[in-house]
């Protein structure tokens, strides 16, 4: 079967337009370490329907086929709705001090992996899509062992010399093993990405997810009282369950052999020379999610990191609607349309806020009737990470546009100012201020970062600063009416 049809050929087109970006996601809840598999991050960067609501707009003329598109958009939204239900379950089931100790066990090993990783899953996916790759599963197998090397060993040592607790060091330290299963399941994912196989795409993603809650489920079932270890042992057999799947899904792939010049290059020298452009991105974007982890598994105790995260994944509820604008104004960026994007940053920094403001203000009886009683609500905590998120949402929208005209310079000079401000206030702060001091720290870290984004924006749209924050009449009016359009949507579905 030849995956590399006309449909191949045109994601090979996207992937190379969007992952030349350096794309890399952001801090949103599906992909930061909130999430509970420490993969989850890999996954969110394959892609998660985002660089297919990218390739509807990159193709224009071209034909994208719709359905495929709505498929992977319905993916993505399944997935985000089964972590959530997952975060869910693992609180009730641990506590806050289980979930802190299982932020602290997936810590550095997930850390480890991403940074070891660098742009190789990227890489896969532009050679696949250029059909540059003779024999891509022996290609992901070697890279996937080459790879795990240097990362399970990185992991040891900082495990062993960051983690003080025996019985969690050596729980991280068997983690490790997440590592080889991890790299041939997100490769091979992006590999699909490349060729623009998303049926297989979508089904291993949401594969993966189904198998993790699925065995979270069966042993909240039989166990009344679950230890760590067990939590643990489940993300650890979901993720060589994902492995199977995976190898179960590249039966019978096959691809166009190369032509000319690349039928004879090493194709690992070729991913891993492609894949230098995209590593300062992903090592920037991995330690940016993991970096309040640190802080707080440093200045704090494991009790209120657990209460931190599930505060972390409730105000990132808002990250799907930031994905869907990020896909429209990276297309904005690659059609150089200057003047749209001041008006959609305003507009959705108002939308973040108005939907933020009814979260924040039920907040302290929806965590504790969703996550549980025993996790109680710092109002103040919550309220400054929900100011966190309308700018870091908003900053990643001024990123993707930087990305479509080919400005990813900008992005890590913005991961760059947040990782400084986060770290040396919240260094700081933790230890007199507990968990607003953190919060607090993640707050001015993306305020600093979206005004610094906003700043190189206007310079190279030519365009007043003040045009970014100058609501209208306009503005409200269309605003309102988009509102009263999904009102009648949603009434419609009835």
């Amino acid at each position: 079967m030849r995956l590399r049809s006309e449909a191949g050929r045109l994601g090979g087109r996207v992937l190379r337009c969007a992952t030349a970006t350096g794309r890399t996601g952001g801090r949103s809840q599906s992909r930061d370490a909130v999430c509970l598999h420490a993969h989850s991050k890999l996954f969110t960067l394959a892609g998660g329907g985002h660089a297919l609501a990218r390739s509807a707009h990159v193709l224009g003329q071209e034909q994208a086929d719709p359905t495929v598109i709505a498929r992977t958009l319905g993916a993505n939204l399944a997935i985000q709705a089964i972590t959530f239900v997952t975060s869910v379950l693992i609180a009730r089931i641990l506590g806050p001090t289980g979930r802190g100790e299982l932020a602290l066990v997936l810590l550095y090993p997930q850390l480890a992996a991403g940074i070891a990783l660098l742009g190789v899953d990227r890489a896969m996916a532009v050679l696949g899509g250029r059909g540059d790759l003779n024999r891509p599963v022996a290609t992901v197998v070697k890279l996937a062992l080459l790879l795990s090397i240097p990362a399970m060993a990185a992991g040891y040592a900082v495990v062993n010399w960051r983690v003080g607790d025996a019985r969690l060091a050596q729980l991280a330290t068997i983690y490790l093993a997440y590592v080889p299963a991890v790299y041939f399941y997100s490769l091979t994912v992006f590999l699909f990405n490349g060729i623009g196989d998303f049926v297989r795409f979508n089904q291993i993603r949401v594969g993966f997810y189904i198998v993790n809650l699925a065995l979270l489920l069966i042993i909240f079932a039989v166990v009344p009282v679950v230890p760590l270890n067990w939590v643990v042992s489940a993300n650890l057999a979901s993720v060589y369950g994902a492995l199977f799947l995976t190898v179960w899904h590249l039966r019978g792939l096959k691809l166009p052999r190369a032509q000319g010049a690349a039928a004879h290059k090493n194709e690992m020298r070729a991913v891993l020379c492609l894949a230098a452009a995209f590593a300062l991105p992903v090592m920037l974007t991995h330690l940016s999610a993991s970096a309040y982890q640190i802080v707080l598994a440093n200045r704090s105790s494991v009790e209120l990191l657990g209460l931190f995260v599930v505060y972390f994944s409730y105000t990132r509820l808002l990250s799907p609607a930031g994905a869907a604008i990020g896909s429209h104004v990276f297309r904005s960026g690659i059609a150089q349309e200057k003047q749209e994007i001041a008006v959609v940053f305003r507009r959705s920094l108002l939308v973040f806020l108005v939907c933020a403001l009814p979260l924040w203000l039920l907040a302290g009886w929806l965590i504790p009737l969703v996550f549980g009683q025993e996790f109680v609500v710092a109002g103040s905590a919550v309220g400054l990470l929900f100011v966190s998120c309308l700018f870091s949402l908003s900053a990643e929208n001024l990123s993707e546009y930087l990305k479509g005209r080919q400005k990813v310079g900008a992005d890590a000079g913005g991961l760059v100012i947040y990782l400084v401000i986060l770290g040396i206030l919240g260094w700081g702060l933790v230890p007199p201020l507990g968990l607003v001091g953190m919060a607090l720290a993640m707050a001015l870290g993306d305020i600093l970062r979206c005004l610094y984004l906003v700043s190189r924006v206007s310079r190279d749209t030519q365009q007043a600063l003040s045009e970014f924050s100058k609501l209208t009449r306009r503005d409200l009016a269309e605003l309102l009416q988009a509102g009263k359009s999904v009102l009648l949507g949603l009434r419609v579905w009835r």
